[in-house]
């Protein structure tokens, strides 16, 4: 307790001790530094022990002010009592006040460190979290035994010292007077709780019972025709899946958000094509069954009950966001059945999490000091798993959609699984999604960086995984004008030319281009007779199929041209038509679909079609029950195009022969037909990136000397 020092040195008589005893009981200072020690203590423990709650964020709140107010009174009033008692007889209360002091000393240096990690730092230190949970709870074993011992052993001297019992009598009704003032006002402030709605009922007629009645796959799921429910199949309050920028805006996940703003999950349902696309389903069926689309592109407008016919724009606020942050961290269960089978489990929202100014910096402050629920909610392994990533990238139309039977539709997932990239016994050598997609980013600023329980990872790395989902999507961030598309569009188009190398899986993923293209032919040939050439086109380094995703969208394919030595053109296959910018199998000639490999052009594709046998041009995938001229190619396996031609009497040698394996994102008729403007008002035109080119030199014996010719 705390007492005037003694001066000169003096040493006190026994009952000099006890009356310093006496006084020390009854001192204001030691009541109120003994009181806030307490409630750190008390604090502390419900932190540590209860579940998380508002009670247990406030209580996060109180034990930091309590600790900041007590911080300077307590080093004053340790001070003055070790100056008070240091000269007295060393005894078993005496050492336990050193050691007790020591505690409290490094429990309150650790918590000063651990506030400001919590104010202005990326994340709190696990070292001194460790240090201060375990010197809070012993220091508060060891004041109650301090006080106990101190007041027992002067108890048998307080008849030399009447005014002693009074004066613990005395301390001990302060102390709980403060304790239970604490405990009024958390009771008090109660009710001003902030109130964070995260569930709602599913509306009385909401489900559609011709899926849910009549297909046993659908049974008990309100958000049919997807497999995508909540764990409790409630309706979830749009407000909880969204708001991604508040990830960056903390402090924490600033390079993550960055990387995330421009990806192809991020725009997965507000690009045009989809929402063009998703009207013309809604026209043609009703706006309930666009919930089959909802469960990858548009999750949040999904749980949140928005694709009704009693919502025009078939959207709720966070739509934008596609695939948010809290959607893909919230989803705790999925099967590898795909067409979005997965089970969301909304996560628990701080106080203030979605608010601005100091109400978010507390929410802020709340996530770093009590990042509990935070890792929970956010932080699980399910994600590292490709599992998790086919539950929506594999794709089938069901019957109970197209009204026929299962067609299929896109599969990353199973194209991966049955290829030569995935090696089941050799961790090493095996690659799934994350590797290849998500590369490593070293030198990370991220809190979460690094990862101990991952091949080829370390908790030490200092790295994380970059969330632009790098693959073939650069025309959408372009278009839209994205935050950071420019960095989006240059990572892909490297990705697509065969320029990115990834250190971490670069002894099993080889350099180069995706897919290769090679050039056979004859060496030397005459005019006149008939020239064979074989392109071969190589799915090198694609852990799926080449081409993969929706086959009526994306092209890639063969441009040869054939050149005479001074550079005139003698023949030429795929090029881009000036007028309609489709491809063409000839110059004049737009490309048919599924023509054979020894007519036209090499080109990789697909295209849908109804039960009647209708072409469906629009992705209308609701209808599909089928397709024709699908031209892929599997992982590590080639394909081939046979292109002949003649060289015309008088041609000049040698003969150069060149070829291009293009890509495109979007086959140019749909984007005309879906969304016609779209490229003229936003300025974009669709690219077109080379994926590999070559070239090849055949020997003209009997041409005509190019001194006598000029190009034309």
């Amino acid at each position: 307790m705390d007492e005037r020092p003694q001066g000169n040195g003096e040493k006190s008589s026994g009952l000099r001790t006890q009356d310093l005893a006496t006084e020390g009981w009854t001192s204001r200072l030691a009541v109120f530094v003994t009181a806030f020690l307490l409630i750190e203590s008390i604090t502390g423990l419900w932190i540590y022990l209860a579940p998380f709650s508002a009670a247990s964020q406030f209580q996060v709140l109180l034990h930091t002010a309590a600790g900041l107010v007590v911080l300077i009174p307590y080093a004053y009033y340790q001070v003055r009592h070790f100056l008070v008692w240091y000269r007295q007889t060393v005894t078993v209360v005496m050492m336990l006040g050193y050691v007790l002091g020591a505690l409290v000393i490094l429990c309150s240096v650790s918590g000063v460190v651990l506030t400001w990690e919590a104010a202005f730092g990326p994340k709190r230190s696990p070292v001194w979290d460790l240090i201060h949970l375990v010197t809070g709870i012993v220091a508060f074993v060891l004041v109650a035994v301090h006080l106990v011992l101190a007041y027992t052993r002067r108890r048998a001297g307080s008849t030399r010292t009447p005014e002693f019992a009074p004066a613990v009598r005395r301390f001990v009704r302060w102390e709980v007077a403060w304790v239970g003032l604490a405990a009024v006002a958390v009771v008090a402030v109660a009710p001003f709780w902030p109130a964070h709605q995260i569930e709602m009922p599913v509306p009385q007629g909401y489900g559609l019972s011709k899926f849910i009645e009549q297909f046993d796959e659908y049974r008990g799921n309100p958000f049919a025709p997807t497999y995508a429910r909540t764990d409790n199949l409630k309706l979830i309050n749009p407000d909880v899946l969204a708001h991604s920028e508040s990830c960056g805006s903390a402090g924490c996940h600033e390079q993550i958000l960055a990387e995330w703003q421009p990806s192809a999950h991020r725009f997965s349902a507000a690009n045009p094509p989809f929402q063009a696309a998703q009207k013309l389903f809604a026209t043609d069926r009703e706006p309930a069954e666009t919930r089959y689309c909802a469960g990858c592109h548009d999750p949040i407008s999904l749980f949140a009950g928005a694709k009704d016919i009693h919502n025009l724009d078939l959207a709720a606020p966070g739509m934008q966001e596609g695939s948010s942050c809290a959607v893909c961290h919230s989803i705790s269960k999925v099967d590898q059945r795909g067409n979005a089978d997965y089970v969301l489990t909304p996560p628990t929202k701080y106080l203030w999490e979605s608010t601005k100014g100091w109400k978010k910096a507390v929410s802020d402050f709340l996530i770093r000091a009590y990042p509990h629920q935070h890792l929970a909610d956010y932080d699980r392994n399910l994600m590292r798993t490709p599992e998790f990533c086919g539950a929506c990238h594999k794709q089938f139309i069901p019957e109970a959609l197209n009204r026929f039977g299962l067609a299929p539709s896109q599969n990353q997932f199973d194209e991966w699984r049955k290829s030569s990239w995935h090696v089941e016994t050799d961790a090493q050598k095996d690659l799934a999604c994350r590797d290849c997609h998500m590369r490593l980013v070293h030198n990370s600023g991220d809190p979460g960086r690094g990862e101990a329980g991952d091949q080829r990872r370390a908790a030490a790395d200092g790295a994380h995984r970059h969330h632009g989902m790098i693959g073939t999507n650069m025309f959408m961030p372009a278009v839209m004008k994205l935050p950071n598309w420019e960095k989006q569009v240059q990572l892909t188009r490297e990705w697509i030319e065969g320029k990115t190398v990834i250190p971490e899986i670069a002894h099993v993923w080889p350099e180069g281009p995706v897919g290769s293209i090679e050039l056979l032919g004859p060496e030397q040939i005459k005019t006149g007779e008939e020239v064979v050439l074989r392109a071969i086109v190589m799915n090198r380094k694609a852990g799926h199929n080449l081409i993969t995703g929706p086959l009526d969208f994306m092209r890639v394919w063969v441009h040869l041209r054939v050149f005479d030595g001074v550079g005139n053109v003698l023949a030429e296959w795929g090029a881009i038509d000036p007028a309609t910018r489709w491809i063409t199998d000839e110059p004049g000639k737009l490309h048919e679909i599924g023509n054979p490999r020894d007519q036209g052009t090499m080109v990789l594709e697909g295209l849908p079609m109804n039960r009647e046998g209708v072409p469906l041009l629009k992705h209308e995938l609701w209808m599909s029950a089928g397709g024709k001229g699908a031209r892929v190619i599997f992982p590590r396996y080639s394909d081939n195009q046979v292109y002949k031609f003649r060289v015309p009497a008088g041609t000049a040698g040698p003969i150069t022969v060149k070829a291009d394996l293009n890509f495109r994102r979007y086959r140019q008729q749909f984007l005309d037909l879906v969304v016609p403007t779209m490229e003229k008002d936003s300025g974009v035109y669709q690219f077109t990136v080379p994926q590999d080119s070559t070239e090849k030199r055949i020997a003209l014996i009997d041409g005509t000397p190019m001194a006598m010719l000029e190009p034309r």
